[in-house]
């Protein structure tokens, strides 16, 4: 059970640090990319889930990784809105977001990931 949780605390930690990065311009534009692969996967992982029919449990692997990525999704928005507050609160200029597209991949690989598991399950 502790592996659990410290899965979930990690997925946590790296979205909201994912979204505190791309908030930092002060757009939202940049947070659409990252938020849609998190919600499409998460989509797909539960229709997957809903087709399977045998064995026993069927499709709760899909399940629980739909449920991870929308926590996933959930930590980001988190990350965006704390990076939001900061900004309210102090008199910090504008910040340029992410150069590279290193978290988008990243996000992107946990989601196909995760789909990729939940149709072979």
């Amino acid at each position: 059970m502790a592996l659990v949780w410290l899965i979930i605390a990690v997925t946590v930690t790296l979205t909201a640090t994912i979204g505190a990065l791309r908030a930092a311009t002060r757009s939202l534009v940049p947070l659409a990319l990252p938020l849609a692969l998190l919600l499409g996967a998460a989509g797909l992982c539960y229709l997957i889930s809903g087709t399977k029919t045998g064995g026993y449990l069927p499709g709760i692997v899909g399940a629980l990784l739909c449920l991870l990525l929308l926590v996933a999704a959930g930590g980001l928005v988190l990350g965006a809105a704390g990076r939001w507050l900061y900004d309210r609160l102090s008199d910090a200029a504008a910040g340029s977001g992410p150069v590279a597209l290193w978290d988008v991949w990243l996000l992107g690989g946990l989601g196909a990931l995760a789909v990729l598991l939940s149709a072979v399950e």
